[in-house]
């Protein structure tokens, strides 16, 4: 009897100490200040074993105007121990800014690209900052530099990355209308040298105009040329360092197309939809040989099954393979409602639109473009009441992707949500395994709260009331460290390693 229950006790420690070491260690930062109404494009950049940093740009006009680059720096343990600040090139009172985007340049720097321009000068500028983690620096150079006759006809400004990361592309599109054709002028910057790798000026025929843009990896420009008539086809522009090549699409029109390699051929993914359909509503997925100028194949795929007024489309992250191309789509619809800012604030009868992005899809086609699976990511809403949280982010790892975003579990009769960290499996990707079920985003230390629905939640130290911040996931293979963050109403944010998930 005494040996019986001696075994059962070892057994049950045995368990106990299996169950703890499943469990990951949790490890919360200080938190700081993040100014949500203000900064925008927040994302981890330079992450390695040792620091990251919160990249953010601050680019308001008027009064309290303020256009800076903010680099926060944090160490391993998610202290903050460094802001660096650079302001927008050409500070003045007469000047005017976009923000064109960032992206990371390898390992150890990030690339920035402004737009100022001013009715003073009648000039447009658009540099590039360089911000380098091995110094803490900022470095701006102005890449082009353009005349125009009133600010009312500055034109407008882009910037496209490859996504190989070796070539950006800035177009500046100047005023047009039906009476002034359209005239685009080109530059594509080597991303290893930041030097102009080539230069175009690319004039379109009266009625035609610049549609979606994107950049192949081997330094094409591909320009979607489009009717104001929303029932027109469309067809595409190539523009090279060698001159311009037609392309024809049939009797389509297309969305967000994305360039990709296969071997060593470009190829474009793009949502598409008949031209006689007026709407914004695209139904069907396509590969297309940008080289041969064809369809390679084009399946019909419900995206968005009940959101009836889809505003835009985009495509999150799109990842290839040698076996097949898996592509995250998300679409702009109605999440709700706001008071009106303007004479019948205080009357919910004349509350205005919000608009959001959100249920995100994964599909994977082959390498000739079959549709091979799809799947929902996350719903249809978007409950969050800031730009800054995403619906979703990606980690991929051995092949699996897994999917930080929100989930909703019924307790006591009442639909309680709270943040998930799910695993895709590859190659189908159509069922979602939860690695961590975060606590709630309501609940309260001490709360007793708690239900058999509960027991997922990791154990350590707790920073309550926060949202995670759904698209900042990292992984750090070497220390099994995984670094999210929480955002929270008093306008904190905080970062948070679980170590021990993966």
């Amino acid at each position: 009897m005494k040996k019986n229950l001696r075994i059962t006790a070892l057994l049950m420690l045995l368990i106990t100490a299996a169950s703890f070491a499943q469990q990951p260690k949790v490890e919360w930062g200080p938190k700081f200040d993040y100014d949500v109404k203000l900064e925008e494009d927040a994302k981890i950049v330079l992450a390695d074993n040792y620091n990251h940093y919160l990249f953010s740009v601050a680019n308001r006009h008027g009064m309290m105007s303020q256009h800076t680059i903010n680099m926060r720096k944090f160490d391993q343990k998610n202290k903050l121990v460094n802001t660096f600040k650079e302001n927008f090139p050409n500070k003045d009172t007469y000047t005017l800014y976009n923000y064109l985007g960032s992206y990371e340049l390898g390992k150890d720097k990030m690339i920035i690209f402004i737009d100022s321009y001013s009715n003073k000068t009648k000039k447009k500028d658009i540099h590039r900052i360089v911000f380098d983690k091995n110094t803490d620096t900022f470095t701006s150079t102005l890449i082009v530099s353009y005349t125009f006759e009133s600010l009312s006809k500055s034109g407008t400004a882009y910037v496209v990355a490859s996504q190989n990361g070796r070539y950006f592309g800035v177009i500046y599109s100047k005023f047009s209308n039906r009476k002034i054709a359209e005239v685009d002028e080109v530059t594509v910057l080597d991303a290893n040298s930041l030097e102009v790798a080539w230069q175009k000026t690319v004039t379109f025929p009266l009625e035609l105009y610049s549609g979606d843009m994107t950049l192949t990896n081997s330094g094409k420009l591909v320009i979607v040329k489009r009717l104001v008539d929303k029932s027109s086809k469309h067809s595409l522009l190539v523009v090279d360092v060698n001159g311009e090549t037609d392309k024809d699409l049939g009797e389509i029109k297309i969305s967000k197309p994305v360039s990709i390699t296969i071997g060593t051929q470009d190829y474009l993914i793009a949502l598409n939809e008949s031209a006689k359909i007026r709407a914004l509503f695209y139904n069907n997925i396509m590969l297309y040989d940008l080289d041969a100028g064809r369809i390679i194949n084009n399946d019909q795929i419900d995206f968005f099954k009940g959101i009836n007024d889809v505003q835009d489309v985009r495509f999150k992250y799109v990842f290839v393979d040698e076996n097949q191309i898996d592509v995250f789509v998300e679409c702009k619809h109605q999440t709700g409602t706001k008071p009106s800012q303007g004479s019948f604030a205080n009357d919910p009868r004349f509350n205005e639109a919000v608009f959001s992005y959100g249920q995100g899809m994964i599909v994977s086609m082959n390498r000739e473009g079959k549709v091979l699976s799809s799947a929902k990511i996350v719903g249809n809403d978007k409950p969050f009441s800031n730009d800054l949280v995403d619906n979703f982010g990606i980690l991929k790892y051995k092949g699996d992707y897994y999917i930080n975003t929100y989930a909703f579990s019924k307790r006591n009769n009442i639909w309680v949500e709270h943040g998930v960290f799910n695993q895709l499996v590859a190659p189908k990707y159509t069922t979602q395994t939860q690695k961590i079920r975060f606590p709630d985003y309501l609940y309260k230390e001490g709360s007793d709260d708690d239900d058999d629905e509960m027991v997922d939640r990791p154990t350590g130290q707790y920073v309550g009331n926060g949202t995670y911040i759904h698209q900042f996931v990292n992984y750090f293979p070497d220390t099994r460290r995984l670094l999210f963050a929480q955002y929270y109403a008093d306008g904190k944010v905080a970062f948070v390693n679980y170590i021990g998930a993966l």
